[in-house]
């Protein structure tokens, strides 16, 4: 309530008017951003009407994030120059938080859709679906076969995926050559791949794919390829591109290798007769 004689506020008073806690402003003044305008001779602290617009310019900082410590420096001396300094540097920080909130939304994302579309495969089975177009980026050609210790891998995808900016759980796994895979007995990938749009991504075209989820461990995936390509030749298909396999979200999911699961997909089409 105001003070219509001295026109002041007591803390109390003061914070309500602003919707602040008390604490707020004992704070404040505490580390000398913004102090009461004196104390009454009972020790109550006071603050004054032409004290409104300095702490509404505080406030209006602080909403946007403003660090203290920059504050107590600003208000030193504002200024028009110094006050346009400080917005540029701060929207170059809230640039990065923004990137940094991109990154876990994507995360996240990739969590919920993994996890949606596992609910509901079947483990073996053979699926032959009509999938749309997405872009993906490759890495550089760099062999894995079957000899290729987990380790290994883990570091090569590791490099890949910090090579394009993956921070999360991202749509990733590896390119085998069509070549290769129809010989049955030499399962080795090209290369690496991740379902994302960015610099140097290509198109992964629409189309008919067989599909089929494989759960275990890597050393013998090779039975899953051997199944698979089995079911696409007894449907009188062939293959119309190379093969991916893409790692569902592997050590976010299960502690034990046995229960990964890996999606292989490889676009087909009706053999001619």
């Amino acid at each position: 309530m105001i003070n219509d004689v001295q026109k002041t506020f007591l803390t109390g008073e003061f914070a309500k008017l602003f919707d602040v806690k008390k604490d707020t402003l004992f704070y404040y003044d505490k580390i000398d951003l913004f102090k009461p305008a004196g104390v009454h001779e009972n020790g109550y602290r006071y603050y004054t009407f032409e004290q409104f617009d300095h702490f509404i310019a505080i406030q209006s900082l602080r909403a946007v994030q403003f660090p203290i410590k920059e504050l107590k420096q600003y208000f030193t001396e504002p200024s028009r120059e110094r006050l346009q300094s400080l917005a540029a540097e701060q929207v170059e920080k809230v640039k990065q938080e923004l990137e940094k909130l991109q990154d876990i939304q994507s995360f996240l994302m990739r969590v919920m859709e993994t996890t949606h579309e596992l609910s509901s495969i079947k483990v073996g089975e053979v699926l032959f679906q009509e999938l749309p177009e997405e872009p993906v980026v490759l890495s550089a050609p760099n062999p894995i076969d079957m000899n290729t210790s987990v380790e290994e891998i883990s570091r090569i995808v590791g490099h890949f995926l910090k090579e394009i900016g993956i921070k999360g759980a991202a749509a990733n796994g590896a390119v085998l050559k069509k070549e290769l895979f129809l010989q049955r007995d030499d399962y080795q990938s090209d290369r690496l791949f991740c379902r994302m749009e960015g610099q140097g991504a290509v198109k992964k075209p629409a189309g008919l794919y067989a599909v089929m989820y494989y759960q275990g461990t890597y050393e013998e995936i090779e039975a899953a390829y051997s199944h698979l390509l089995d079911e696409i030749e007894k449907e009188d298909m062939v293959l119309d591109g190379d093969v991916f396999e893409e790692y569902l979200l592997h050590s976010l999911m299960s502690k034990e290798e046995a229960d990964y699961v890996t999606k292989l997909s490889v676009k087909v089409k009706k053999q001619a007769k």
